[in-house]
């Protein structure tokens, strides 16, 4: 694994999260979760963001953008210190992690690799999407979440 992996996505000019990832479907590239959590009254900015998120992370693990492979990587807010609600808070979340599927064995805990955690900041202009993925140390925060799970 790389130290970082970065990423864009183009989405001027679009007008449906499907053409984000065309050729490919919609439901290989995001999870059934981020569907939900970005077609809830969410602008196209979000698919790219959370899609340009996926693509650094695989460029970290040094992993090709297949379908497969961008399904596995689940990127969905996660709680934090002062709020475990993450799909119901409206001040927003940074994002977090979870490898699944193919892509699921290579680390354990999902994002976690000997003790570090993926880490993902997502910005956007008017019409580009960009993210950053590094690979980082445990924070404090970290076990204060373990039994809060962002992903339920």
């Amino acid at each position: 694994m790389s130290g970082w992996g970065g990423a864009s996505v183009a989405f001027g000019g679009l007008t449906a999260p499907w053409q984000l990832v065309d050729p490919m479907p919609l439901e290989a590239v995001f999870t059934r979760a981020e569907r939900l959590r970005s077609g809830a009254g969410r602008t196209l900015q979000h698919w790219a963001g959370r899609l340009a998120a996926k693509h650094a992370v695989l460029r970290l693990l040094g992993e090709p953008a297949t379908p497969a492979n961008l399904g596995a990587v689940e990127v969905l807010p996660r709680p934090t210190p002062l709020c475990h609600r993450t799909a119901a808070c409206l001040h927003g979340h940074p994002p977090g992690v979870r490898l699944t599927g193919v892509l699921g064995g290579r680390e354990a805990g999902g994002g976690e690799a000997g003790g570090a955690r993926i880490r993902v900041s997502v910005s956007h202009t008017a019409d580009l999407a960009f993210a950053v993925a590094l690979s980082s140390a445990r924070l404090p925060e970290d076990h204060d979440l373990e039994a809060v799970s962002a992903w339920t």
